[in-house]
């Protein structure tokens, strides 16, 4: 099982309707985490949970809460937008979000941890996983909430083995994984650092008894790459046409749902910081693009980046 990760500012819905249009290989697409804000969800996550938004056979909304009240009134908006599960982010290491105790600020916590699971499970129906960090800045606050974790009728653990700290930086720890993968009652997802299938057949011969992956950074980077683990490929023709379908599909969602062009343009630009990584000279493709003025010039320069590089 591939899952897509969620992604803040990435793998927002326009990418996700695009690439499921487009590429095999992913079974569940994770909604970046959607937040409240006076009891309610903040509008720009609206389009993100439309059920007209998201027609994969498996979408997960990721919600981002620090109280069983916040928790349960997000779960209550969302069940009545058709959703049966959701993940809680306890995961995300930036200091916006660490700082109000919410992503991986709640994981020196085990005590609230335990009072916001115990709160979902008494008053929602939901099907609940988490994702989480090795820790906010050392691996042993995971250790220690597994024992809250294992109380709980979760779905699945799915770990991001760097501390908070961290970011995207540095070292995985593969150490951490592994103990909770053997002391965690859950199914247990890895997430972190596969950007290639020889990189993900490392991780798989480290944990053998891990089924389910997530992807991100690796995926924005190479969009074939979930169908190529599960051993489907293409040619350099299929390739191409995939590729230019799904850049032009991902250019009229969001010139159909950015208010003007310049925000189009700039989504575009955000895309391209990984969409270039597609082509052998990524540095000089993605120079060209970032030069871009306007929405005109931006497609004559994406036609003449597939028309004289070979895909990768």
């Amino acid at each position: 099982m591939i899952y897509l990760a969620p992604i803040q500012g990435f793998t927002d819905f326009v990418y996700r309707k695009a690439f499921a249009e487009t590429f095999p290989g992913v079974d569940a697409f994770f909604i970046p985490y959607i937040s409240l804000k006076n009891e309610t969800i903040l509008p720009k996550h609206f389009a993100e949970i439309l059920p007209e938004n998201n027609g994969q056979n498996r979408v997960v909304p990721q919600v981002l809460a620090n109280s069983a009240g916040e928790l349960v009134t997000l779960v209550k908006i969302l069940k009545d937008f058709g959703y049966s599960e959701i993940n809680l982010n306890m995961g995300c290491p930036y200091p916006m979000v660490t700082n109000r105790g919410k992503g991986a600020g709640l994981l020196p916590f085990p005590g609230k941890i335990e009072s916001l699971l115990s709160g979902f499970f008494e008053k929602a129906d939901l099907k609940l996983s988490v994702k989480l960090r090795a820790g906010l800045v050392s691996p042993k606050e995971t250790e220690q909430i597994i024992p809250v974790l294992n109380q709980f009728p979760l779905t699945e653990i799915i770990v991001h083995p760097r501390i908070a700290k961290q970011l995207y930086s540095g070292e995985t720890n593969n150490h951490l994984f592994q103990l909770v993968s053997q002391n965690c009652k859950h199914p247990v997802v890895y997430n972190g650092d596969i950007f290639s299938v020889a990189a993900f057949s490392e991780k798989r011969g480290l944990f053998p008894e891990t089924t389910t992956w997530m992807l991100g950074r690796g995926v924005l980077m190479n969009p074939f790459l979930p169908a190529e683990i599960k051993g489907i490929l293409f040619s350099e023709e299929e390739k191409r046409t995939k590729l230019e379908a799904f850049h032009q599909r991902i250019f009229e969602l969001y010139s159909e749902n950015m208010d003007n062009p310049g925000n189009t343009l700039n989504k575009m630009k955000q895309f391209w910081s990984y969409f270039s990584y597609v082509f052998p000279d990524q540095p000089k493709s993605l120079k060209l693009i970032k030069k871009t003025r306007n929405t005109t010039s931006f497609t004559g320069d994406v036609r003449g980046i597939f028309r004289n590089m070979t895909i990768g």
